[in-house]
């Protein structure tokens, strides 16, 4: 296969995706506020740390700032309507604590708000912030995890929302998944160079 076609600085890009949705929660005194988040990746295990990149316009920039610790939310393909107005819509025109199929209790171990319908919560103290580019890099260690275990039981949630760009929603169990590991990739190696050597 070849690649046919090339753009020079593009303006956007979105090959890299998909991404599952991450709702990052916080609060700052009475103010409770979510919003969806594609653009986020583990960065350690230990200690165990957790990044996510907003704009700086965003409402919950401003709050995140303030209150130095905030919830990433994982929720089920369901769950797509909530996760696009979290993400949609501005909290500073709209309360997002109060959306419909919203709820949310307090973390255990910080002051954060997390959803009670996601399948998964990470607690996190945030502990750095960078501008990068028209994004801010927040990177939160992971203080506690809630997940539910019947939806995890083979290790991965089938049905996670998964973020596609431009609007796009899909989930893990539409996408093909294949187990490959070290002792795979090794075999794959060995039976690459003996064909090789045999033509």
């Amino acid at each position: 296969m070849k690649m046919k076609k090339f753009s020079k600085n593009p303006s956007k890009f979105y090959f890299h995706y998909p991404f599952p949705v991450a709702v990052v929660g916080v609060k700052v005194g009475d103010v409770v506020n979510f919003m969806s988040a594609a653009w986020h990746t583990q960065l350690s295990f230990d200690p165990p740390l957790y990044g996510v990149a907003i704009s700086p316009k965003r409402f919950t920039s401003s709050l995140l700032e303030k209150a130095h610790e905030f919830s990433l939310n994982f929720l089920d393909f369901k769950d797509y309507r909530l996760a696009g107005t979290f993400g949609r819509l501005s909290g500073r025109e709209v309360d997002k604590s109060r959306i419909p199929g919203g709820e949310w209790t307090i973390g255990n171990v910080l002051n954060v708000p997390i959803l009670e319908r996601a399948v998964a919560v990470y607690e996190c103290k945030l502990v750095k912030f960078e501008p990068l580019g028209d994004h801010v890099l927040y990177v939160g260690q992971i203080l506690g995890v809630h997940y539910d275990e019947d939806y995890f039981n083979t290790g991965v949630g089938r049905s996670t929302l998964l973020y596609m760009g431009n609007d796009l929603y899909s989930c893990a169990h539409s996408v093909n998944s294949v187990s490959f590991t070290k002792e795979d990739a090794l075999r794959f190696l060995n039976e690459s160079t003996l064909g090789r050597d045999e033509q």
